[in-house]
């Protein structure tokens, strides 16, 4: 008797460039007469299949003492903070990491929009505090990939009540660790715009955060701002992430480099994220980037970023020497 053995096909579409880059070639077996054990004695030829064999890189390292909250904030609005929760967290739930997103913007609540799941938040926290539901029924669990949970704070057409602060998130998150289903590896915070009561109470229970900038003055003059208000409340973990990051205005100085945002908020660099119209149209669909296939720039960038996120690494930038053009000794001859 014969077997063949069989191997586990994988698609590199979903995977980090580190990982794909470990693809080797197909492999083609050879064609052979093979005689099988039949009454009849015939020869059968087998063509064995082709296989895409995939030696996996090591997984990301979880640094830290789970759950690792994380607060994902601007001060300016409309930078990329609530792409930025739901790329980074689908990105993180692809690693097997349990992620629970939480929108933290009352009024104006879009973190379900992005990740498709609009039709599907029945229950918020508020019905949580009041005792009408469970909190394992106010968590929207995501069908792509069941690591990512979502809880919404409230829903956009109620105003939240004087009585919420930055303590009954403290309780939700403390909640959240104390599930019968096991505590989750990443608790991520999509923070409002603005630095009022609203930033305040997303901030109260992260021991990290992240710093959504783009390269502009007046979102870097208020990412300056809110780096401080988060030192001021004892989150000393804070890393930055650019977005929204155009070389050719680069090139022609119409815009600041990334090493020049770098030195102006002295933060560690978790990504750079380019400019890409391909956002745009994700946003629309309800399906996050990260998902594209094939992978865009920005979706590739917001992988690299949630990897270094998990542990707990940064990158640098630096400064990319342009070779003066060589002009011909006659101008007409360029």
């Amino acid at each position: 008797m014969w077997s063949a053995q069989r191997l586990h096909v994988c698609t590199p579409s979903s995977l980090l460039p580190s990982e794909r880059s470990s693809f080797f070639s197909e492999r083609v077996a050879e064609k052979n007469q093979r005689t099988l054990p039949s009454s009849c004695g015939k020869k059968v030829r087998d063509v064995s299949r082709v296989y895409s064999v995939l030696q996996w890189n090591r997984k990301p390292q979880y640094a830290g003492k789970a759950p690792r909250v994380v607060v994902v904030t601007s001060g300016k609005g409309g930078v990329g903070k609530t792409t930025t929760t739901a790329n980074i967290g689908l990105c993180l739930a692809r690693h097997q990491f349990k992620v629970v997103a939480i929108d933290a913007d009352v009024g104006l609540r879009n973190l379900d929009l992005l990740l498709g799941l609009e039709n599907r938040v029945n229950y918020t926290a508020m019905e949580v505090f009041n005792g009408d539901c469970r909190l394992d029924q106010a968590l929207v669990r995501d069908k792509r990939w069941t690591d990512l949970e979502l809880l919404c704070i409230n829903k956009p057409r109620y105003k939240m009540p004087l009585g919420f602060g930055g303590k009954a998130l403290v309780w939700l998150v403390d909640a959240l660790k104390k599930r019968p289903e096991g505590c989750p590896d990443f608790i991520l915070i999509d923070c409002p715009a603005g630095i009022d009561a609203g930033f305040i109470t997303a901030i109260t229970p992260a021991n990290e955060a992240v710093v959504v900038t783009t390269p502009d003055i007046t979102s870097l003059r208020d990412a300056d701002r809110v780096t401080g208000l988060l030192e001021c409340d004892g989150i000393r973990d804070i890393k930055m992430i650019v977005n929204r990051v155009r070389s050719d205005m680069i090139k022609g100085e119409d815009m600041m480099s990334v090493l020049d945002v770098q030195e102006m908020l002295g933060l560690p660099l978790l990504g750079v994220i380019p400019e890409d119209a391909e956002v745009i149209r994700s946003t629309n669909r309800g399906y996050p980037l990260v998902l594209n296939k094939p992978p865009t720039l920005a979706g590739l960038a917001f992988e690299q970023a949630a990897w270094r996120l998990v542990e707990q690494d940064s990158m640098k930038a630096v400064p990319v020497e342009q070779t003066p053009v060589k002009k011909s000794f006659f101008p007409f001859l360029g």
